[in-house]
């Protein structure tokens, strides 16, 4: 008599996107778009996207693919709820989008979870900074400043946050915030949090704003939420003006537009003064790190910016920001790691040192007295 052999979740997942396995395996494969059951297209490190020869039979075995990995994560993805966003086992991101939403079968965005964990040096070697850009990231996080890290989409702001985190003191109790996790600590005392949506009568939901309260509760050192989106900034700030030291990412286009971008944030169903809303702001947050993708697909830390305050005009109160690193504005793609530059020495140093003045960088050493 045969046995019969249970399959699980994870094989039929593996079973369902067959297709593309061979992509998952790829190390260089960055994201693999998916277009209806024939147009698969992905994007490698440093490049373009590009159409690949794969597609399944029809379009039903697309859905049914879509259906389970919904059921893994325990999700419904239906005409009612046709938008799916999770994470699969491996850490990869993936969003699906079906009818009535999508009209061509099934659209299925997949961000790889990367086999290896990038550090600074591949950072450098990928011109995405150079030596003085990682001395100066570094430090500030050894200093336990207050960090937004700020940029479009796919310009590798939460890669930028996972290395940041390798910064942290291992004695320091690290809590992260995410809707699906996609940080990967190696920190010893890290709690990863996930917010939950109610997709069942009976769920509760659990929002990044209930997140980021409780874990005002949990004694960390550092608060680190993945994204910033909404709500949730209100008592990110009050955290960061209360002592904990913390990161998180947003999309913007400049250090002083992710500013604004926070106060936007900060006033949707709240009725504040504008001054009053960037008085909080700027003694919240110590500084913004600016990352760009450029038309040659490299991706650089464009600006590192202090915010030295208020400047206090008869109109309307202003931030003040300082540039700490910046890459040359002139840049057109030829070369790496060419064109930054450090400006000038941050105000902090003068009131609230926190490194001995060998782990700061020479730059900044030889300007403290």
């Amino acid at each position: 008599m045969s046995e019969n052999r249970v399959i699980s979740i994870e094989d039929q997942i593996g079973i369902a996107l067959y297709p593309i396995a061979d992509l998952f395996s790829d190390d260089s494969v960055t994201d693999i778009f998916i277009y209806g059951r024939d147009k698969v297209f992905i994007k490698k490190i440093g490049s373009k996207l590009s159409k690949v020869d794969r597609e399944w039979k029809e379009d039903i075995d697309l859905i049914v693919a879509c259906n389970t990995i919904a059921q893994k994560m325990r999700r419904k993805l239906n005409r009612e709820n046709p938008i799916l966003d999770a994470r699969l086992s491996d850490g990869s991101r993936v969003n699906i989008v079906i009818a009535p939403v999508y009209s061509n079968g099934a659209c299925i965005s997949i961000r790889k979870f990367p086999s290896e964990k990038l550090d600074s040096e591949s950072l450098v070697k990928l011109g995405t900074l150079d030596e003085n850009g990682v001395k100066i990231i570094s430090s500030l996080v050894k200093m336990g400043k207050k960090i937004v890290v700020s940029g479009g989409t796919g310009t590798g702001k939460t890669t930028l946050l996972n290395i940041l985190c390798n910064y942290i003191d291992e004695s320091q109790i690290v809590v992260t915030i995410e809707d699906a996790r996609e940080l990967n600590l190696s920190h010893r005392l890290w709690a990863p949090l996930e917010s939950r949506k109610a997709f069942f009568e009976k769920e509760r939901e659990v929002s990044l704003r209930d997140l980021v309260i409780n874990s005002l509760r949990m004694f960390p050192k550092w608060i680190i939420l993945g994204e910033v989106r909404g709500g949730e900034v209100f008592d990110l700030m009050r955290a960061f003006n209360s002592g904990h030291s913390g990161m998180t990412t947003l999309h913007s286009d400049s250090c002083e537009d992710a500013l604004f971008a926070l106060e936007n944030m900060f006033l949707q169903g709240k009725e504040m003064r504008i001054d009053a809303v960037r008085q909080i702001i700027s003694r919240a947050v110590d500084v913004v790190i600016q990352i760009r993708r450029f038309k040659d697909e490299s991706i650089k830390v464009v600006e590192i910016a202090e915010i030295t305050g208020l400047k206090y005009g008869e109109m309307i109160t202003k931030y003040q920001l300082k540039s700490l690193y910046k890459f040359g504005s002139d840049y057109v793609g030829n070369g790496q790691g060419s064109g930054f530059s450090v400006c000038s020495i941050p105000d902090f140093l003068q009131r609230d040192i926190e490194l001995s003045e060998n782990e700061l960088p020479p730059f900044w050493r030889n300007n403290c007295d």
